[in-house]
């Protein structure tokens, strides 16, 4: 059989970018796979979102929905689905364009960060907090295949019930429960 070293550069490509793959060389030598018409995987993480900068705090996760609801409708990305875990956040959104991207991230970003700290361009936080809020870029992986759909709505799910404070073993057996009543 004839090697086809074309389709063998089509098979290397990675789907995933950002978080902590950037860290090696070979992670930040790649630019960020975009998908228009696949789903995308997004994970923005800080640690200093503990106490009283949590994600689960009430007036923060409703802040949060309408922070990600209003953008979302400014650069048309849909938001397939959100589960927010505390100090993290995982969201499943499918582009319009692969250049409301950009904005899309910086705008949710950068209010999440003033929404949770309370800072602002005229409230600037103290020195000693002035560190980075988020711990890494988002991360964000081009899912494409059905299964691969289906697996990333589970996961999203189970870090639902994670953030609610079940372990994994018990959200999986409440996702599988929940299917089951509804599919019957």
């Amino acid at each position: 059989m004839k090697r086809n070293p074309q389709l063998e550069m089509l098979k290397k490509q990675n789907s995933s970018y950002g978080g902590v793959l950037l860290n090696t060389r070979k992670g930040r030598s790649t630019p960020r796979p975009l998908d228009t018409r696949h789903t995308m995987h997004l994970v923005l993480r800080s640690s200093k979102a503990t106490g009283v900068w949590s994600f689960k705090r009430q007036q923060h996760t409703l802040e949060i929905r309408r922070i990600i609801k209003t953008f979302s409708t400014k650069y048309r990305i849909k938001v397939l689905s959100l589960a927010n875990v505390g100090n993290h956040l995982h969201l499943q959104i499918k582009l319009s364009n692969r250049f409301t991207y950009r904005p899309f991230i910086r705008a949710i970003t950068s209010a999440i960060a003033m929404a949770v700290t309370g800072a602002s361009r005229w409230n600037p936080l103290k020195k000693e907090a002035k560190d980075r809020f988020w711990d890494y870029r988002p991360y964000t992986r081009v899912v494409t295949s059905f299964k691969g759909f289906l697996n990333l709505r589970d996961y999203i799910e189970i870090n639902k019930y994670e953030g609610f404070g079940y372990d994994k073993n018990q959200a999986r057996f409440l996702i599988a429960w929940n299917r089951a009543a509804n599919s019957g």
